[in-house]
């Protein structure tokens, strides 16, 4: 909802009376407050608590605030005490009781026969954040939208906002527990060498000054220490340094957390992928190969190939970019990256949201991005290991996603971490779905749902085929190689019937302990 509110509000155009309106209507068509529309009552005064809306809308994001409707009377309008001296009360929190100053945008309004005040907050500039409330301090005063609600910032949303106005580059830090005998002496002398080939003024310098131009060592007067970056890259076990920075790849038999397999199982293989981020990288993506199915299809010139069951190179992309963006910071130290294959998707979760001015909305697209950890950035990029081509990785993973006919990947910016989700199929299984495609012969289907569709039969065609035969559901469970019978049932067998490829052999009993589904002739 408050992506429709976006959509409704072009940033940088003036609010006007059409713009309130709309969010209006919005709140009232879904009962309820969105991640960008706030709604305060103030009949009887100035709201006791509105601070923390001001705050929220300057650190993400920004907003409307609409004063003189009431929320728990459906947001009815009931108007404002005094329209003059409500303005006057918002000036005087945003000029003094916020830091840094708010300035905002207000509309007063009749509306209904009454009049209503509408203020909009702008998102503040990244470097000036966190916006927070005075008399609370920067701690409790330091707000964040979640969903239609004002949240307090977490220890490490405000660090995080202050060491990017700060310009702290944590992976420069220094392993003061470590020495340069710890990182491996041949990678590092291949990889100068490889940097004096490419810079000549490198030349000049000694191989130890050449490291610490590199960020790969720092140095006080009297020792060299690895940084963070030189560990991660070139230590011979980083981990025992830094134990927590490692990938925990887990495969779950069901399509959530807790899910079961036959034989109680709640893991079906799960490893603790560690080593340099290059070593990590390699662990990761051996171990999504071993558990991922594989099926031989038949190309246009009749050659048998092997199709894994997601694109490798989408795969490796995401997993690259969790080692290489995640937040190495020591509010994060023993904070590791997640892999989790479940039935229908992968899902990488790593730790930190995305950094400083980036959005969602820019990922893969022309805009510059700011990086979070440059000294790993640009030492790889020397390696030409993982990184060959800078911003290619989101733009590469909806290629590969979109040749194998499947979903587009998924990016979710967390509270405090960043999720990138790889389904196998689309979901047909929803209500709005099967609406559309319950008459195929009578309706109208979007260009989207006809290519989800084409896509669904496509790839269950075998067991259309398989099922010319009455089968039971643990035949077709067995079939697939797959345990989870929920997964099955909601994901596969409705959909096929509900697109009427697949029919039950008992209709009068369809939740008989006998059942069996044969394809349908058509």
């Amino acid at each position: 909802m408050g992506c429709l509110y976006r959509v409704l509000y072009i940033e940088g155009e003036n609010m006007n009376k059409e713009i309130v309106i709309d969010a209006i209507n919005l709140v009232r068509k879904y009962k309820s407050e969105t991640s960008t529309i706030e709604i305060k009552s103030a009949a009887k005064g100035f709201p006791k608590r509105c601070y923390d809306t001001f705050s929220s809308f300057s650190n993400r994001n920004g907003g409307l605030i609409i004063f003189g409707l009431s929320e728990e009377k459906g947001f009815a309008t009931e108007g404002v005490y005094d329209i003059n001296d409500l303005q006057k009360q918002i000036a005087s929190l945003c000029n003094d009781s916020m830091e840094p100053k708010i300035r905002v945008e207000i509309l007063p309004i009749e509306f209904e026969s009454k009049n209503i005040l509408a203020v909009k907050v702008s998102e503040m500039a990244q470097n000036k954040k966190p916006c927070y409330y005075k008399p609370k301090g920067l701690k409790g005063g330091s707000y964040i939208r979640v969903g239609e609600s004002d949240e307090v910032m977490t220890d490490y949303e405000i660090y995080a906002l202050q060491s990017y106005k700060d310009h702290i580059i944590e992976d420069k830090r220094p392993n003061k527990s470590s020495t340069i005998d710890n990182l491996n002496i041949n990678d590092l002398k291949e990889y100068i060498n490889k940097i004096k080939s490419d810079r000549p003024n490198f030349a000049k310098n000694s191989f130890k000054e050449n490291l610490k131009l590199c960020g790969i060592v720092d140095s006080d007067n009297t020792n060299i220490y690895p940084t963070l970056s030189g560990t991660m890259i070139f230590g011979k076990y980083p981990q025992s340094y830094y134990p927590q920075l490692f990938v925990a790849c887990v495969v779950v038999p069901g399509t959530k957390l807790g899910d079961t397999g036959s034989m109680g199982e709640r893991f079906i293989d799960n490893k603790r992928i560690e080593g340099t981020i290059e070593e990590m990288l390699e662990g990761t993506m051996n171990f999504l190969r071993r558990n991922m199915k594989t099926s031989v299809i038949i190309d246009e010139n009749g050659k048998r190939i092997n199709r894994t069951e997601y694109p490798i190179e989408a795969l490796r992309e995401a997993v690259a970019n969790a080692l290489i963006h995640r937040d190495y910071s020591f509010k994060t130290e023993n904070a590791y990256i997640s892999v989790y294959m479940y039935e229908d998707r992968i899902e990488i979760l790593s730790p930190g949201a995305l950094y400083g001015p980036n959005k969602i909305e820019k990922l893969g697209t022309d805009n510059m991005m700011e990086v979070r950890n440059p000294t790993i950035v640009r030492i790889l990029e020397g390696k030409g290991s993982v990184i060959e081509n800078r911003h290619s990785g989101i733009p590469t993973m909806k290629r590969e996603m979109g040749n194998y006919n499947l979903p587009m990947p998924e990016f979710y910016n967390e509270r405090g971490s960043f999720k990138v989700i790889f389904r196998n199929s689309f979901d047909l299984s929803s209500e709005q779905v099967s609406m559309q495609v319950g008459d195929q012969n009578s309706m109208q289907v979007s260009e989207q749902v006809s290519v989800q569709v084409s896509t669904f039969i496509f790839k269950y065609k075998e067991l259309l085929e398989y099922c010319k035969t009455p089968k039971s559901a643990k035949e077709i469970r067995d079939y697939l190689q797959l345990k989870s019978r929920n997964y099955v049932n909601n994901k596969i067998l409705k959909p096929l019937i509900r697109l009427n490829l697949l029919e039950y052999t008992n209709k009068q009993k369809i939740n008989s302990s006998n059942q069996k589904y044969i394809t349908k002739i058509r």
